[in-house]
């Protein structure tokens, strides 16, 4: 019986978290070869600024405000980019897979904030 507990010692407790994937483009090609885009990225959860460095972020599931931030250069000038603000309303499932997507058309930054599991958008972005 006690290896039993013990091997369930470390099993997490909770609903896995929603995990969501961010586009990033390396700095020096941001603007370059014709591709715009620079980085679509949650910015905010909640009101809340969210702060990270690798290339996903795991959020808790449930109904979430998501803060999205794109950036884009539209000129070949480093330094020369725009970066846009948007809100997406989404229900994140327990262990859910996420990607944002951002895309030129039909304005700079249109994001999408894509199911990985269905290839469906999901949530209302504002």
């Amino acid at each position: 019986m006690s290896l039993l507990l013990a091997g369930c010692a470390g099993a997490p407790v909770g609903p896995q978290p929603a995990i969501v994937q961010s586009l990033r483009v390396n700095a020096a090609q941001c603007g370059q070869d014709g591709n715009p885009l620079c980085e679509a990225r949650v910015n905010h959860l909640e009101g809340k600024p969210v702060f990270f460095a690798s290339s996903s972020l795991q959020v808790a599931p449930g109904r979430r405000t998501l803060g999205l931030f794109c950036k884009v250069n539209l000129s070949i000038m480093i330094g020369d980019a725009q970066s846009f603000q948007r809100e997406v309303d989404v229900t994140l499932a327990p262990g859910g897979r996420y990607r944002i997507e951002a895309a030129m058309e039909p304005a700079p930054c249109t994001l999408t904030l894509v199911d990985e599991a269905t290839g469906m958008a999901v949530g209302k972005v504002r």
